[in-house]
Parts: structure tokens; C-alpha cells; sequence
């Protein structure tokens, strides 16, 4: 009976609450090494980018399957620019707006026609002519701008399946069973698993 007492009376006692200056700390703590993990682990996050886009300037090599383990972990794909048409010559696109009646007071062309034409218009394959084909009439002051050029980013996607990120846990698995510390330990030993901030190589 008595035990029974004494635990009701432990589980009612509640641990105090940590005091203002102890969260304080542990924010600044938390803080120091959010801006180390930044600092140390954001160049080697985007340290694929050039090299991979100048790579696809001179082989078209578009992206970049990442193995570990023989599994896939995932991939980098360069991303590029798509197809469009812009306008090229500003005056005869203002000319074709208020022939229309697409224009404001201040006599400038409405961005919600300009938004309009520009959605709908096509490329003659033919002739290279801009055309609405709403009306099949040539749209003048528009260009074809080609797609297919680097945007000067890239773009990492996790290997997954039914849902699960795959890539990601063959990854961490991998660096649990130390398959990557001689890697890590050339190239980047600053990601080496339980360093810690402003931690110096012996």
C-alpha cells in the first residue's frame, strides 16, 4: 500500500521546468552549430552545381546518378530552360495592344493581355511566324526563344519507392556501417559523423 503511495506521489512530481537562463544557453548552442552546419556543409551541398552544369555544356550530360553500396541514392539533374516566347520589339507589341483595345489610359499595354497572348501564341515550324491561334493572325514584336539551356542550377531528387526515401537510408546506413569514413576523411572531413563544432583534424 505504501509503495503504491509512494509512486503516485513520484508520478505526480513533475521535473521543474528549465529555467530561462538554461533554454537560453541551449538555444545558443543550438545556434552555434546551425551556423557551423551552414557554413561547413552548404559549399559541399551545392559543390556539384558547376562542375555538373559545365559538363553538360560540353557533353550534354544532363545529370547524375549518385550509387552507394551498388544501390541508387538518388540523382542530380541539371535544370533547364524551357521554350518560350518574349516579346522582342516592344513598339510594335504596343501598337498590336491598342490595336485591340488592350491598353490603358496611360496608353501602355495591359500585363493581362501581354500574360494572354503570350500563353496562347505558337511557332509557325514553317515560316518562324509568331500566330495566335485563336485568330491565325501573326502576332508582331514576338520572338521563339530555344529552351534547353542551363539555368545555372540543379536540381537533387532521392532515390524513392512506394513512397519510402530509399536512397536516403541506404546513405545513412552506409555511413552508419563506416562504408564512406575513408571518403570523408579525404575529401571533407568536416562531415565526418560526431564532429563537432570547430572540432580540428589531430
Amino acid at each position: 500500500m505504501s509503495n503504491d503511495v509512494t509512486a503516485g506521489t513520484q508520478a505526480e512530481q513533475q521535473a521543474p521546468a528549465p529555467s530561462l537562463a538554461t533554454l537560453g544557453l541551449i538555444g545558443a548552442v543550438a545556434r552555434a552549430m546551425t551556423e557551423h552546419q551552414t557554413a561547413v556543409i552548404a559549399p559541399k551541398v551545392d559543390a556539384v552545381k558547376d562542375p555538373l552544369v559545365d559538363a553538360f555544356l560540353r557533353s550534354k550530360q544532363g545529370d547524375l546518378t549518385i550509387e552507394v553500396g551498388g544501390e541508387e541514392v538518388g540523382r542530380y539533374t541539371v535544370n533547364k530552360s524551357r521554350d518560350k516566347i518574349v516579346i522582342d520589339d516592344e513598339a510594335a507589341f504596343d501598337a498590336f495592344a491598342e490595336e485591340k483595345g488592350e491598353y490603358d489610359v496611360r496608353i501602355v499595354r495591359k500585363p493581362s493581355f501581354e500574360k494572354a497572348v503570350l500563353g496562347r501564341v505558337t511557332r509557325d515550324a514553317e515560316t518562324g511566324a509568331i500566330v495566335d491561334p485563336a485568330t491565325g493572325e501573326i502576332v508582331p514584336g514576338l520572338k521563339f526563344v530555344a529552351g534547353g539551356k542551363p539555368t545555372g542550377s540543379v536540381r537533387w531528387t532521392w532515390k524513392t519507392f512506394k513512397g519510402q526515401a530509399t536512397g536516403w537510408i541506404a546513405l545513412m546506413a552506409a555511413i552508419q556501417r563506416g562504408d564512406l569514413t575513408d571518403l570523408l576523411r579525404e575529401s571533407a572531413p568536416e562531415l565526418l559523423p560526431g564532429r563537432q563544432p570547430g572540432a580540428r583534424e589531430e
